[in-house]
């Protein structure tokens, strides 16, 4: 059964009612580009559609990534104990942490009450549910083992939010001392530095260059800080809008793994989980094409994206995955060395595991680095700017002295 992609950037949602393949009453949400779309992608569900709504405005129900392994660890461990899938569902939302995640696992269990494969309940929320997951879930159901791959998939949902959440810790301290400075070197530009500039007019004379050079940076600040709010305020707008569209995510994602540091670290994050979550799949018995697109949405990195989906049309079509990851130039040796392993010994799934696992260690080598790098560069760098402003401050006093 083929479930919807997950989107790359919002998209209308729909509203529906109708009929489960059981002939049971349902009623969900989805999105897709048009009704025309979304129609077909419910179809394709075995959903017989009595209506369809648009909604042009949806209340917010945002779930974090976070939520999503707990909940998942306690289905497996439910649908362990012996507890049936409906009843299941419903304990999981009953005890969901949020009104969202109720609400969302109270319109999945419906779907699967009214006789809906879990998956395919789970792929009508592409938004929150990832084809990773959704994968995973629709071979644990065709195996019989849908308890032991729901406590897989839980441990790689894990795996993979600590592989962010340790890129976030990284960098989340350079980033707070770096806006604190640039606040404080704000605020000696706006207000000490123009008590400087009425002590100096007393001077008549020329002033030093780069005392000239801080004034009029001064007022420069001071004149157009009134535009400086209103592009504040349009920054989260202009995250939502790079966020919704491809082209710029692929740009600056790509720009990002340029740089010396920070590029590295991604590329060391993103590959972890790349393996990662390729090797839980193939260990599912997901199919290495149809495991390739799972992987690629789960590395949540629109440049692994396209390469992955390059990846996915080259194994498609006969071709080695060593090779094809070797082309692109963007793996690691290692990583490929231990791929072309593992395809010819028929091990893929286990040397992917131990890839991600040396990625994940060679990650925490460089987040040790850069943390140990970065805090005496920033000192360095803010020490020589809030220096530099003094120094040309006290350069006309300097002088002023000499004279007398």
């Amino acid at each position: 059964m083929s479930r919807p992609s997950q989107p790359e950037r919002a998209m209308p949602t729909f509203l529906w009612h109708g009929h489960g393949p059981q002939g049971t009453p349902a009623t969900g949400q989805i999105q897709a580009e048009n009704a025309e779309l979304a129609r077909a992608l419910l179809r394709r569900q075995g959903v017989r559609i009595t209506r369809l709504q648009r909604l042009w405005w949806a209340p917010s129900n945002a779930i974090r990534a976070r939520e999503l392994p707990p909940m998942t660890r306690q289905l497996a461990a439910l649908l362990r104990a012996g507890v049936p899938l409906v009843p299941a569902l419903q304990m999981v939302s009953r005890s969901a942490s949020t009104r969202a995640l109720k609400e969302l696992m109270g319109t999945v269990r419906s779907n699967v009450e009214s006789g809906m494969a879990l998956h395919a309940a789970l792929a009508l929320h592409p938004e929150h549910f990832s084809g990773l997951y959704i994968s995973m879930v629709s071979a644990g159901e065709a195996a019989g083992i849908l308890d032991t791959m729901m406590e897989r998939l839980a441990a790689t949902l894990e795996k993979n939010d600590a592989l962010r959440s340790r890129v976030r810790s990284a960098l989340m301290y350079p980033c707070a001392v770096i806006v604190v400075a640039l606040a404080v070197l704000v605020l000696i530009m706006l207000y000490v530095v123009p008590v400087f500039e009425d002590v100096f007019k007393a001077f008549g004379s020329d002033l030093p260059w780069p005392t000239q050079w801080v004034l009029n940076l001064s007022q420069l600040i001071g004149q157009s800080g009134w535009a400086v709010l209103p592009a504040l305020l349009l920054l989260p707008w202009l995250w939502q809008h790079w966020q919704r569209n491809p082209a710029w995510q692929r740009r600056a994602d790509r720009w990002l793994l340029g740089l010396p540091l920070v590029g590295g670290l991604l590329r060391s994050a993103v590959v972890a989980r790349w393996t990662q979550t390729l090797s839980a799949l193939l260990a599912a018995g997901v199919p290495l094409a149809e495991a390739l697109g799972s992987a690629g949405q789960a590395c949540n990195h629109a440049v692994y994206v396209r390469l992955t989906e390059h990846l996915q049309r080259r194994v498609s079509q006969g071709g080695s995955l060593s090779e094809a990851m070797a082309h692109t130039g963007r793996f690691p040796d290692m990583i490929v060395q231990l791929c072309a392993t593992g395809e010819e010994t028929s091990a893929l799934e286990s040397l992917l595991a131990r890839a991600g696992v040396l990625m994940e260690n060679e990650l925490d080598d460089r987040i040790n680095g850069l943390s140990s790098l970065l805090e005496p560069l920033i000192i360095v760098v803010l020490g020589g700017l809030i220096g530099g402003i003094l120094v040309a401050m006290y350069l006309p006093i300097f002088r002023l002295g000499q004279v007398f």
